[in-house]
């Protein structure tokens, strides 16, 4: 009976998969371009122009990844007649479609149907469709290689290699640097401090055919800021936007000593709870980036996932259409469910280090 029921539960999560994609396709179709969208128009115009990419495109504020990817996508476009705002939504369904994938294999392992229901959940989540079916962002493309090195720490023998995992995630910060700390958690033992650097000189070795425009990649790359809105500490840069900097600072100095306390335990949780610790201290915020813990929260969802889920698409689906209040109160309320979540998160960590399922048998 137990294992009917089980094969009953994959079935339905398997329907609510295909489903969730069929919804996700036929918005990247036919949803109106984004604002993000039509930036990417105009930087796919200047990339076709052949001037300067970090000088001539005052809306390109990532690394030269997202260009390269971008330039491919207005070949594709031209050469159909497709569109460029289709066909970069498409790309980015088919990213999310390997994030599913790795999310089915990182937990098959607990049950029949539990590989199923973090697919389904990460398909179906509505915050995740508008982002990328909808807004365009693309921060499942660094999403979907902090799980590839996820998975490659997993299958990592005891006395392997950290190489594996850190080439991931040299990918992963390289495609947006919302995983900037991540690497910091995959250094289990002493022998993989020596790999710790590569993620970072990898996405720095990236910007060097553009040095000329050191100036342009320093104020919109490295020194670029969230716009700030009615969340949490944004609410003081909103006040006096000078704040901003020492809000920013705040934030990554938290991201920084909680990847250092979560180094050595459990992988999974030490994501999603780093992912929240920089949420909470965000000097700004835009709907793309609650898309980092509820990838890493369709793992194991609980309350905190679907506490985030629901009031982030309150916030989302509010702003879009004005809805009283949600400029100014709702993503207060999108914050407090962020704290919330890493509370319930940190709460279940045990007290000694290197105890998590997967940590044990690497910490020494």
């Amino acid at each position: 009976m137990k294992d009917r029921n089980e094969r009953v539960l994959a079935l339905a999560w398997a329907c609510v998969s295909v489903a969730a994609l069929g919804v996700r396709v036929w918005l990247a179709v036919t949803a109106p371009p984004s604002i993000d969208l039509q930036n990417y128009a105009e930087t796919a115009r200047v990339l076709r122009s052949g001037e300067p990419l970090y000088e001539a495109a005052d809306h390109y504020n990532y690394s030269p990844v997202w260009s390269w990817l971008l330039r491919a996508a207005d070949a594709a476009s031209r050469s159909t007649g497709a569109g460029l705002t289709p066909v970069v939504r498409s790309m980015l369904v088919a990213v999310d479609l390997g994030c599913a994938a790795l999310l089915f294999l990182l937990s098959r392992g607990t049950g029949a149907s539990a590989g199923w229901r973090s697919a389904g959940l990460y398909l179906a989540n509505p915050v995740g469709i508008w982002v990328s079916a909808a807004q365009g962002q693309f921060d499942s493309l660094a999403l979907v290689f902090l799980l590839a090195a996820i998975a490659a720490e997993r299958r990592r023998e005891p006395n392997g290699s950290a190489l594996p995992p850190m080439a991931w995630l040299a990918l992963s910060v390289a495609s947006k640097h919302v995983t900037l700390f991540h690497p910091i958690l995959f250094v289990r033992r002493r022998n993989d401090a020596r790999w710790l650097p590569l993620p970072y000189l990898f996405a720095a070795a990236l910007f060097l055919p553009y040095a000329s425009q050191w100036r342009a990649i320093r104020d919109r790359v490295l020194l670029y800021r969230s716009v700030p809105s009615s969340y949490g500490f944004s609410e003081f840069v909103l006040y006096e936007s000078k704040v901003g900097t020492v809000v920013m600072a705040l934030a990554l100095a938290a991201g920084f000593a909680a990847a250092l306390w979560l180094r050595k335990r459990d992988l999974e949780r030490g994501s999603l709870i780093l992912f929240l610790v920089l949420l909470f201290f965000a000097p700004g915020v835009g709907a793309q980036y609650f898309l980092w813990p509820l990838t890493l929260g369709a793992l194991q969802p609980g309350l905190g996932y679907f506490a985030l889920t629901i009031s982030a698409t309150l916030w989302i689906v509010g702003n879009r259409f004005g809805w009283a209040g949600s400029a100014q109160f709702m993503g207060h309320v999108v914050w407090l469910c962020v704290a919330f979540w890493a509370y319930r998160e940190i709460r279940e960590l045990s007290v000694e280090p290197g105890v998590g399922a997967h940590s044990a048998r690497l910490a020494r």
